[in-house]
């Protein structure tokens, strides 16, 4: 089976609707948003992210590419999302977008947040920096097959938990049913 990694900063278009924030009242927490750490009891009852001037798009997408790591996608796209990880623990956080004028743009999208990560990678064939025992930096990640009989549609990288990696049966969903702005590159896979 192929692997995708799933572009968090989607394609790049100046039209279109991009976040450089993760939604306020989290704080440094937010980063748990990227780590797949569960925000629950944290999570903000107004979820809002505004959008800043840096970046005037309005034009919505399937995925809305970010700076903050996360996967804020439409609800038909959630719906797909949350058809494939039954059975996986993943948090749906619902996100009220607003825009350049303090306007609510959209509160029709979610962040997911895959929790957890997983052994999944060839640790002698990736290029993974180590200090002290632990990892300080990843730069090329090669898949383990033996790491990945029987692997989630949707799951994150242990080493590197803000690298969402997707199944091939997912990939094609994705493109089968037209979902824009979502941005794949093929992972190697370790030969066996």
């Amino acid at each position: 089976m192929r692997f995708y990694s799933w572009t968090t900063l989607g394609q790049p278009d100046v039209e279109q609707c991009f976040l450089d924030a993760a939604p306020q009242g989290l704080g440094a927490r937010s980063s748990f948003l990227a780590r797949g750490k569960s925000v629950k009891g944290l999570y903000p009852e107004s979820p809002r992210i505004d959008l800043s001037e840096e970046n005037p798009g309005l034009r919505l997408e399937s995925f809305v590419g970010n700076i903050k790591r996360m996967l804020v996608v439409s609800r038909p796209l959630r719906a797909l999302l949350e058809q494939w990880c039954k059975g996986q623990e993943v948090e749906y956080l619902p996100v009220h977008i607003y825009n350049h004028r303090g306007r609510l743009h959209t509160d029709d999208y979610s962040i997911v947040n895959p929790l957890g990560t997983l052994d999944c990678i060839d640790l002698e064939r990736s290029e993974v920096e180590m200090m002290e025992g632990e990892v300080v930096g990843v730069g090329r990640i090669v898949l383990s097959p033996a790491k990945l009989e029987r692997p989630p549609h949707l799951f994150r990288v242990r080493e590197a938990p803000d690298f969402y990696v997707i199944s091939e049966p997912l990939a094609e969903a994705l493109k089968a049913g037209g979902f824009t702005n979502v941005v794949l590159e093929p992972l190697e896979v370790a030969n066996t």
